[in-house]
């Protein structure tokens, strides 16, 4: 893990390149098959592009099927795509702005620890002076860019 200044930073890079991303999220939801999808929209036949693959046409529609199923290699994706001039892009677009996901997960990192800390504190008798959300604040700057953010508690 970087320090947190040099992460904030990446953080904030990645964020902006992602963001340009995910409106087209919506805009292509719905389709089952991309192979189907650009084929049909350039015009060419499954058999026309089972040529060019060098495979029969059944084995396409079978390629199709893992597609829809979510079971087609990334590499037999490229060869479909390089078959109908198209790239193949791969990636992962977030649900959420990367910022809120950061936090959220520095939240519940957080809350999970101060449960801890006051459960352990109330079996010894102790009281906690400052109110749970004042600490809250507090403690979730702190533990944002920390390198234990993700690990499982």
């Amino acid at each position: 893990m970087k320090n947190p200044q040099d992460q904030k930073i990446i953080t904030k890079q990645v964020s902006r390149k992602l963001e340009e991303i995910r409106p087209l999220v919506l805009k292509i939801s719905g389709i089952s098959s991309w192979i189907d999808y650009v084929r049909s929209g350039l015009g060419m036949t499954i058999g026309q592009l089972a040529k060019r693959l060098k495979i029969t046409q059944p084995s396409l529609s079978g390629l199709i099927k893992q597609e829809k199923e979510g079971r087609i290699t990334i590499n037999k994706l490229r060869e479909i795509a390089d078959a109908m001039d198209c790239e193949l892009i791969y990636g992962f677009v977030p649900r959420h702005k990367m910022e809120e996901i950061i936090l959220n997960q520095a939240i519940k990192k957080t809350s999970n620890l101060m449960d801890e800390a006051e459960t352990h504190m109330a079996l010894e008798d102790q009281k906690v002076l400052l109110n749970k959300d004042e600490r809250l604040k507090e403690l979730v700057q702190e533990k944002i860019f920390s390198k234990y953010l993700w690990d499982e508690t």
